[in-house]
């Protein structure tokens, strides 16, 4: 689901909120956005920390949510996980503090929202939803002879040939030919 969307929906819910949870209902509002930081993570983390570019972050996760209509494809979002929830809960239970419960709750209301989206969208079992889950789906689409790790460079490939600066007409048809490259690559890639 877009960003725009979770902050319509998480500002409308934390409005309704303000009477239940008062001043609290800016950290669901707040968790209910912010969860999608690991989004950011997981771009950082698959460029090596080489490219901390907020645009081409969208373009990639654009890309990679386009191709995995295609792919057998396992995505992880490591705030998205029952792990992550899991530390929430124990903080929210351990320290007792109403700010922690209503972040856990816009989590879980961030959570519902992406989960309805993705089972609209058929492709609710793209995205693991523990680490531990994803661990074995990666390993299980290994031990078939799949690359899981291959969408991932290809829309790394293509978000930078995509969004390359470009200057004169001449670089941006190469940076054109690079993207068509890459997905060429990636359908390849599909076949093998």
């Amino acid at each position: 689901m877009k960003v725009e969307y979770h902050v319509v929906a998480g500002g409308v819910a934390s409005a309704a909120l303000i009477p239940v949870l008062g001043v609290n209902s800016a950290a669901f509002f707040a968790a209910s956005v912010l969860i999608d930081a690991d989004h950011y993570l997981d771009y950082v983390y698959r460029n090596n920390f080489t490219d901390f570019s907020i645009k081409r972050m969208f373009a990639f996760h654009d890309f990679l949510y386009e191709k995995t209509r295609e792919t057998p494809f396992v995505g992880l979002s490591i705030m998205h996980t029952v792990e992550f929830l899991l530390l929430v809960y124990a903080v929210a239970a351990l320290t007792g503090l109403a700010a922690i419960e209503a972040i856990l709750w816009g989590l879980l209301f961030h959570m519902v929202l992406d989960l309805v989206y993705l089972y609209r969208q058929g492709r609710l079992f793209k995205r693991a939803l523990s680490i531990v889950e994803y661990v074995i789906r990666w390993n299980r689409l290994e031990r078939q002879g799949l690359q899981p790790e291959s969408p991932y460079h290809l829309a790394l490939r293509a978000v930078s040939a995509e969004l390359e600066p470009l200057g004169a007409n001449e670089e941006g048809e190469a940076a054109q030919e690079n993207q068509q490259v890459a997905k060429e690559q990636y359908q390849n890639n599909l076949g093998e």
